[in-house]
């Protein structure tokens, strides 16, 4: 029987599969992550990438290299929020003595800030996945442009994930969290992966499975960290203060820590795609 291997893990998978087994890349077109091409002398960079990261086993697997990669390019972060958070965050220090009597204003500033977050999601992964695959930063205009490409599915796709999130709170708390857990992956999975938002949905409970104490756990203690960084920003740049100035480059400040999460979500993908590869070739 023909078989076919996968340019991402080196998975032998059968010729009729439309993608990998083990990690999901179609086998029949171009690399989720289309920028990524296999080197001159038949290395591929993704799965350099994936190797780059341990394996999924505790939560320390994931919390060190989230908080190291977010240390080692935290310039990088930040450029990549100031351009798209500076003039929201402007506008709406401008605007704060309006909020308070336009309900429709402030509803617009809701959405924008949901859209900020998505917006700059693609970018960030983008760019850090550039750095892990050629230790090199790509420019901001360069991965703004890339992560456009892909914010339709990940507009459909968060949007969906939060109604799901959403219903089982109001259902209980607990299946909220359950839920939420088993849609951890979605936004690298949307960003990285070419599947449709029910595939993507599906892949993000799959990798999860057998795995929401850990990622649980480790979610905590990143929640712990930038709760405690954001508590001192806000000692050191009182939030509602004075000068609005100063309340823009504290929000500023709060929008680049908030990326831990993107930047936890990444790795935790890249380490569950590491043990999985692992357990296929094991097999």
């Amino acid at each position: 029987m023909t078989n076919i291997q996968c340019i991402r893990c080196n998975t032998i998978n059968l010729v009729a599969d439309e993608a990998c087994r083990v990690c999901g890349v179609e086998l029949k077109g171009q690399l989720p992550y289309s920028e990524t091409q296999p080197s001159a002398d038949g290395r591929d960079p993704t799965a350099e990438t994936i190797a780059s990261i341990p394996p999924f086993k505790r939560g320390g697997d994931v919390l060190g290299p989230t908080l190291n990669l977010f240390v080692k390019n935290i310039w990088l972060i930040t450029k990549i929020v100031f351009v798209v958070v500076a003039p929201f965050e402007i506008f709406k220090a401008m605007s704060l003595t309006r909020l308070q009597t336009d309900w429709q204003l402030a509803v617009g500033l809701f959405f924008l800030q949901l859209f900020c977050g998505v917006l700059i999601a693609p970018a960030l992964v983008y760019a850090l996945m550039r750095v892990l695959e050629t230790g090199e930063a790509p420019g901001i205009a360069e991965s703004y442009r890339w992560g456009v490409s892909k914010l339709g599915k990940l507009i459909v796709c968060a949007a969906f994930a939060w109604c799901l999130e959403m219903l089982g709170t109001l259902l209980f708390i607990i299946p909220g969290i359950v839920i939420a857990l088993s849609l951890v992956l979605v936004y690298p999975i949307a960003i990285l992966e070419n599947r449709s938002v029910s595939e993507t949905i599906r892949r993000s409970r799959e990798l999860t499975r057998g795995r929401r104490l850990r990622i649980l756990g480790a979610g905590l203690l990143m929640f712990l960290i930038v709760g405690v960084l954001t508590i001192g920003i806000s000692f050191v740049l009182p939030e509602n203060g004075p000068v609005w100035q100063l309340n823009v480059l504290h929000d500023i400040l709060s929008d680049i820590l908030e990326q831990g999460s993107t930047v936890f979500a990444l790795v935790l993908y890249l380490s569950i795609l590491r043990r999985t590869l692992e357990r296929g070739r094991a097999q």
